[in-house]
């Protein structure tokens, strides 16, 4: 069998990236005129509409665009496993600095193996090498934030399940509680190191931090359309920064990622319902980790959604 050679990413990768990807899709699908999805071929799909099948790597272009960002000096690490000189999966990590209980680590945000590969340890040989990178710079452990379909892969490598979250709904609310909310216009990463992230971390906060920048997608205009709000918000004792962003399908509805210097408060959370209340939003639709829910009175949102985190110490 010829060897595994696990290697860092590239932009000359993009186009195998996006076969493995497209591998893994069982049916194309885009929206009909009642908003319910009917198949399609792949190749009559624009970029945005396989962008909502499998994300920025389901087009060459958009994956191209999106390696050269992780490449460009992001926290975020872009790795292959080739055999023969093929790739056939990809891993991508981020690095995190945030208080416990996640601390400094490394979470994966995506790990893909071509199902031609399937059985040859191409998986394995990425999660191994991610855990030497973070021995190499001392994280306290290495995190991946929905393992599922592949749980078994990593409990193999000693994870085990560390946290649940789901996605949550707050009601829109006046408030009598005084904030100041201003326009965010730096966007340095370094901005967050050490912070928390009680709302909208699906995968690690500086994965999500990512999401702040405005103007990375400009060239798909169903993307730039989305209406959207950068904040930094001080209210007492606590300071904020926010990213709120109008839902697509539900217009009522805005999207909440904040990351804040201290853990979530009640005068933070209706802070948040009080902007949406004075900006026409009917509810904040957004996500959290049990040592959160248990701190926040949310109801669960109307479409379900849960995760669970496995974590390996170092």
């Amino acid at each position: 069998m010829s060897q595994i050679t696990v290697r860092q990413a590239n932009l000359a990768d993009s186009a195998a990236i996006t076969a493995l990807t497209t591998a893994n899709v069982l049916a194309w699908t885009r929206r009909g005129s009642d908003g319910e999805p009917v198949a399609a071929e792949y190749e009559d799909l624009t970029l945005f509409e396989r962008w909502q099948n499998a994300g920025p790597w389901a087009s060459v272009e958009m994956c191209a665009v999106h390696i050269a960002n992780l490449l460009r000096g992001s926290d975020g690490i872009p790795l292959v496993a080739e055999i023969g000189g093929r790739v056939g999966a990809e891993a991508e990590i981020y690095i995190g600095r945030e208080p416990e209980p996640f601390g400094h680590h490394i979470n994966i945000a995506r790990l893909i193996v071509d199902p031609e590969f399937d059985e040859i340890g191409l998986g394995s040989a990425l999660l191994t090498y991610i855990q030497q990178i973070a021995e190499a710079i001392r994280c306290k452990r290495v995190t991946v934030a929905n393992a599922a379909p592949e749980a078994a892969l990593y409990e193999h490598h000693r994870f085990t399940r560390a946290h649940t979250g789901q996605r949550v709904v707050f009601k829109a609310q006046e408030g009598r509680v005084f904030y100041k909310a201003s326009e965010l216009t730096t966007f340095d990463p370094r901005q967050i190191d050490g912070w928390h992230m009680p709302l909208g971390r699906y995968q690690n906060a500086r994965q999500e931090w990512d999401r702040m920048p405005p103007g990375f997608w400009n060239s798909v205009p169903e993307i730039v359309e989305i209406e959207t709000a950068r904040l930094h918000l001080t209210v007492t004792g606590q300071e904020a920064y926010a990213l709120l962003q109008q839902d697509r399908d539900q217009p009522q509805r805005v999207h909440a990622f904040i990351w804040s210097r201290r853990p979530i408060s009640p005068l933070l959370v209706m802070a948040l319902r009080d902007w949406a209340t004075h900006h026409d939003y009917e509810e904040l639709f957004t996500f959290a980790w049990d040592h959160v829910l248990a701190q926040i009175d949310a109801e669960p949102a109307p479409q379900p959604h849960t995760q669970h985190l496995y974590a390996v110490a170092l």
